[in-house]
């Protein structure tokens, strides 16, 4: 009755211990699911921004080297114009990097879930196979226990009709 019980304490406990892993496992891949998505967002702005800049950098020196020799104001402030909207350019790029960087380091941070997660299922692991060998040894020695009992009983009864055989009367 007893053994009952506790076989079906230690299935629930199980139950839901794997319950318990598979959220954990369930958040853990909606977490680096989002964190990715946001990595590659700002990995592609990134790469945008900074083709737009060297974009930028190219015609303020094809603007510059043709009005260097030009010196009208129109053409003065077209430079400068240029060199504004290559700034700014500058600046985003430096903003997408950052977003980047962080997006990165919420990826790194999923890296001990995953430690977490296969330390557990090892500690699962090692108690299951620590308890199927006591469940193992148990039984051998209830069957030991129950073959003396018998060879016990066995030896009693042959005494006995030894001791009925040999009462002379």
């Amino acid at each position: 009755m007893t053994q009952n019980k506790v076989q079906e304490l230690l299935d629930d406990l199980e139950k839901q211990f794997h319950g318990i892993q598979s959220k954990i496992s369930k958040a853990k891949d909606s977490y680096l699911a989002r964190h990715r998505k946001d990595y590659e967002k700002a990995r592609a702005r990134y790469q945008q921004t900074k083709k737009k800049l060297n974009e930028a950098r190219k015609k303020v020196a094809r603007d510059a080297a043709k009005f260097g020799k030009n010196g009208t104001n129109a053409a003065r402030n077209q430079l400068k114009k240029t060199r504004a909207a290559a700034a700014l350019l500058g600046e985003a790029l430096a903003e997408a990097k950052d977003i980047m960087t962080t997006a990165q380091e919420k990826l790194d941070t999923a890296k001990p879930f995953d430690k977490k997660l296969a330390a557990r299922t090892k500690a699962l692991a090692a108690f299951e196979k620590d308890w199927e060998r006591k469940q193992k040894a148990a039984e051998k020695a209830k069957a030991a226990r129950a073959s003396k009992r018998k060879a016990a009983a066995k030896k009693r009864k042959t005494e006995a009709k030894k001791a009925t055989v040999s009462i002379p009367v």
